[in-house]
C-alpha cells in the first residue's frame, strides 16, 4: 500500500472517530465524566488495596464499591449542608422591595446617570437608569422568575439523576477493572504503536489524578476564605455567605471570568440584602462594597498567588505561563467551555507528543518535566 493510500485511509478513519464521537456526544460525555471520576477516586483504590483484613486483601469489587459510595457520599453531603441556606437565600431575594431600593440609591444613581448621558454618545434622552436597573431586577427576583427557575432546577434535577446513575454505573467497572478505560482507547491505536501509547496513557492517569484532586482542594480553599471573609469582615450572615462562597469556588474552576462573575453577583446579593433589611439604607452601602470587594479580591489573590501556581503547574508539571497562555488560546477558540478543558486537553496532548513526536526540539523543550 502507497503513502497517498494510507493517509487516505487513516484520515477517513479519524474522520468517522470524529464524527461517531459527535454523534453520540452524550455516551462520549458520561464515558469521559466516569474516566474522571475514577481517575479521582485511584488514590482511595490504592489506600483500600493495602488493607488487609487476617491476612486476606479487600476484593476490587468492594474497594471499587466503597470509593464510589465515598465520592457521591461527599458530593451529597456537600448538597445537603448547602440546601437549606440556598433556599433560605432565595426566599429573601423573592421579598426584596427593588424600588424601595432604588429609591434608598437615588442620589447614587442619578449621578450616574448624568455621567453616562454626558460622555456615552447615542443614549437617548429620555433614557432612565432607575427604571432600567428597575425593570431588570424586577424580572431577575419575581416570584414568577423564581418558580420558572424552580421548575427549571427541577428538570435538571431529574436529568441530574438519570446522568448520576449511568455515571456511577460505569464509574463502577473502571474502578473495578482499572485499566478497562484504558484498553478500550488502545483499541484506537495501531499495533506498532500500542506500546507507547499505553506508556503515554499511564503518565495521563497520573497527571490528570493529581490536577482533578488539586482542582477539588482549590474549590474547598477559594469557598473557605469568601465565607469567612464575608463573616467576620463584610459581617454577612454564615447562611448567606456560605452559599456565595460556595458559588465563588464553583465558579473559580472557570478561569478568570469565574472569580468575576461571583464577585459581581455576590456584592449585588449583599448590597440589596442591606437595603432590605430592616432599618436599611445607602448611608453604609459604600461600605458593605468595599468589604466584600476586599474580600473576593484578597481570596483570589491568594488563589492566584499560592494555589493555583502550585496545583496546576506541579500537577501537571507545567509552567504557570504556559498555563496562562494555553488558557488564554483555548478561551479565544472555545469560549469559557474551552477554558474549562484547556489544560486537561493540554495535558493529554503534550504527553502524547512527547511518545509520538519527541524528535522535534519545541516538543523535547515543552515535555521536558513529565
Amino acid at each position: 500500500m502507497n503513502k497517498l493510500a494510507r493517509y487516505i485511509i487513516i484520515t477517513a478513519v479519524v474522520t468517522l472517530v470524529a464524527f461517531l464521537a459527535w454523534y453520540f456526544s452524550n455516551i462520549v460525555t458520561y464515558l469521559l465524566i466516569a474516566a474522571v471520576f475514577s481517575i479521582i477516586g485511584k488514590p482511595l483504590m490504592q489506600a483500600l488495596g493495602k488493607v488487609r483484613i487476617r491476612n486476606c486483601k479487600l476484593p476490587r469489587i468492594l474497594c471499587a464499591a466503597i470509593t464510589l459510595v465515598t465520592i457521591w457520599g461527599v458530593f451529597f453531603s456537600i448538597l445537603f449542608f448547602l440546601l437549606p441556606a440556598v433556599v433560605n437565600l432565595v426566599n429573601q431575594l423573592s421579598h426584596i422591595d427593588i424600588h424601595r431600593a432604588l429609591q434608598d440609591m437615588e442620589q447614587s444613581l442619578d449621578a450616574a446617570q448624568a455621567w453616562i448621558t454626558q460622555n456615552i454618545p447615542g443614549v437617548d434622552a429620555g433614557f432612565s437608569l432607575r427604571d432600567t436597573i428597575a425593570a431588570g431586577l424586577t424580572d431577575l427576583f419575581s416570584n414568577t422568575a423564581l418558580l420558572n427557575l424552580f421548575g427549571s432546577v427541577t428538570n435538571t434535577i431529574v436529568g441530574f439523576v438519570v446522568g448520576a446513575c449511568i455515571v456511577s454505573f460505569i464509574t463502577f467497572f473502571f474502578l473495578k477493572e482499572e485499566n478497562l478505560f484504558t484498553q478500550g482507547v488502545l483499541l484506537l491505536f495501531p499495533a506498532k504503536h500500542e506500546k507507547n501509547a499505553a506508556v503515554a496513557l499511564d503518565s495521563i492517569n497520573q497527571l490528570l489524578s493529581r490536577y482533578f484532586i488539586g482542582l477539588c482542594i482549590d474549590m474547598l480553599c477559594v469557598a473557605f476564605l469568601v465565607t469567612l471573609g464575608l463573616t467576620l469582615v463584610a459581617g454577612l450572615p454564615f447562611r448567606i455567605a456560605v452559599v456565595l462562597g460556595s458559588l465563588s469556588g464553583i465558579l473559580n474552576v472557570i478561569p478568570y471570568i469565574g472569580s468575576i462573575t461571583s464577585a459581581l453577583t455576590g456584592i449585588l446579593i449583599g448590597v440589596l440584602m442591606n437595603i432590605n433589611a430592616p432599618g436599611g439604607h445607602t448611608s453604609g452601602l459604600w461600605i458593605v462594597i468595599t468589604t466584600m470587594a476586599c474580600v473576593y479580591i484578597g481570596a483570589q489573590t491568594v488563589d492566584a498567588a499560592v494555589l493555583q501556581p502550585f496545583i496546576y503547574s506541579k500537577s501537571v508539571r507545567t509552567h504557570p505561563l504556559e498555563i496562562f497562555l494555553v488558557i488564554l488560546i483555548a478561551g479565544s477558540i472555545g469560549g469559557i467551555l474551552g477554558m474549562l478543558v484547556a489544560i486537561p486537553a493540554y495535558t493529554v496532548a503534550r504527553v502524547f507528543a512527547k511518545q509520538f513526536f519527541n524528535q522535534f526540539r519545541v516538543v523535547q523543550k515543552l515535555t521536558e518535566k513529565i
